[in-house]
C-alpha cells in the first residue's frame, strides 16, 4: 500500500535537514516525507505527485506567483517565521479549497509534530485511517492488579512496558484516579483515556490520529494518561474496553498493552479475566496474606476461577536493587513465556 506522501519546502537547508530528520523519528504517522529547500522544484513535484499534506515556510509562500492556488494541494501547513506577511494567504486562497493553518517554526520540533497530528485529526476526511495498521500487533494484554495497597504496581508495570518496548510495540493504560503517574514520567497531557475511548466509540476513522495525540511516548512505551476521577474510571466498562484494546491491537499494532488496574472500573473482573495474564504482588506480612486469601475466595465465590488461572503471584524485590529487580522481572516474564528466554 502506498504512503500518502507529505512534502516539506524551507530555503533554509540546514533548518529542513534537521526538521526532516525529526519528523522521520518522532512522526508516527505512515507519510512519505519528501524534503525540498528549492520552491521550484517543490512546485513541481507537487503538480507531479498526489501531495496529501504540504508544509511550506513564509518565506517559500513569498515566492509563489499566485500563492496557494498554484498548487494541487488540499492540506497545507505554514511554518510562520515571524515575517507579517501571512496576509498573503487571502480570502481567496481559501475559497480554492485549501485547508490552511499555520504553525510556530521556531518552536520545538515535538511541538510542531503535534500541530501535525492535531492537524490531521482535525481536517478532512482525507486522513481517514491514517495511523492504523491491517496487519496488527502480537495482541498480548498484560493486566496487574493487586488487594495490597503500596505494594510498588505502578513501579512495575511501567518496569514491564518498558523492558518489553526494547523489542516490541508497546502501550500502557493506567486505571488509577489522582494518579501521579503523569508526575513520575515527567510527561504531562490534557487528554488521557477517557477521551480515547470516547474516539475509539465515536471516531473510529481517524483513531489513529487521536491515539498519536493522546498519548505520551517516553522509553519507547506509549503511555495514556489516566481518568482524572474514580467516577470516571467506574464509567469504563467491558465493552467499552474492549473496544478499546482491539482498536490498539489490530488497527494500531501493538504487541502489548499493559493494563495497570489500580481502581475498579465497571465489569472490573470481566476485564481483567479477559487480559492474558493478570500480575499480582503478594507480600508474606500476615495481614497481606489474609487480605490475599479474601480476594482469592471472593473470586472462587464470583465465579472467577478463569481469573485466577490467569493470575501470576510475584513478590517484588526491592526496587532500589536494581539489578536484582531487572533480572527478576526478566525471569518472571520469560518463565510466564511472554517472553522467549533468547534475550540477555
Amino acid at each position: 500500500m502506498t504512503k500518502p506522501k507529505f512534502a516539506i519546502c524551507d530555503k533554509d537547508e540546514l533548518y529542513c535537514m534537521r526538521l526532516d530528520e525529526y519528523l522521520r523519528g518522532n512522526l508516527s504517522l505512515p507519510f512519505e516525507i519528501c524534503s525540498f529547500t528549492d520552491p521550484l522544484i517543490m512546485e513541481k513535484f507537487v503538480k507531479e505527485n498526489v501531495v496529501t499534506l504540504l508544509m511550506i515556510s513564509e518565506s517559500v509562500l513569498m515566492d509563489l506567483e499566485e500563492n496557494l492556488r498554484k498548487l494541487i494541494c488540499r492540506n497545507v501547513l505554514i511554518l510562520d517565521e515571524g515575517m507579517g506577511s501571512l496576509s498573503m494567504v487571502r480570502e481567496d486562497d481559501k475559497e480554492q479549497d485549501v485547508n490552511i493553518a499555520v504553525v510556530n517554526k521556531y518552536q520545538a520540533a515535538s511541538g510542531i509534530v503535534d500541530r501535525i497530528v492535531s492537524y490531521c485529526a482535525d481536517s478532512t476526511e482525507v486522513f481517514d485511517g491514517l495511523g492504523m495498521r491491517m496487519d496488527g500487533g502480537k495482541g498480548k494484554v498484560l493486566g496487574l492488579y493487586s488487594p495490597l495497597g503500596n505494594c510498588g504496581q505502578t513501579t512495575m508495570a511501567i518496569a514491564m512496558a518498558e523492558y518489553l518496548a526494547e523489542k516490541a510495540k508497546v502501550a500502557f493504560l493506567s486505571l488509577e484516579s489522582f494518579s501521579s503517574l503523569s508526575h513520575t514520567l515527567g510527561i504531562s497531557s490534557e487528554e488521557d483515556i477517557t477521551d480515547l475511548l470516547y474516539y475509539a466509540e465515536c471516531e473510529k476513522e481517524k483513531f489513529g490520529l487521536y491515539l498519536e495525540r493522546i498519548k505520551k511516548t517516553r522509553n519507547n512505551v506509549d503511555y495514556v494518561m489516566p481518568a482524572k476521577t474514580a467516577m470516571q474510571i467506574k464509567e469504563i466498562n467491558l465493552d467499552r474496553m474492549n473496544n478499546l484494546l482491539e482498536l490498539l491491537i489490530k488497527n494500531c499494532g501493538y504487541d502489548y498493552v499493559i493494563v495497570d488496574m489500580t481502581e475498579y472500573p465497571s465489569d472490573f473482573f470481566e476485564i481483567a479475566t479477559g487480559c492474558d495474564k493478570i500480575f499480582t504482588i503478594t507480600r508474606q506480612h500476615p495481614a497481606d496474606k489474609y487480605k490475599m486469601m479474601v480476594y482469592e475466595n471472593a473470586l472462587m465465590m464470583s465465579g472467577y476461577e478463569e481469573l485466577l488461572n490467569n493470575t501470576v503471584k510475584c513478590q517484588m524485590p526491592d526496587v532500589k536493587d536494581k539489578r536484582s529487580f531487572d533480572l527478576y522481572l526478566r525471569d518472571l516474564l520469560e518463565r510466564e513465556g511472554i517472553i522467549d528466554g533468547a534475550k540477555t
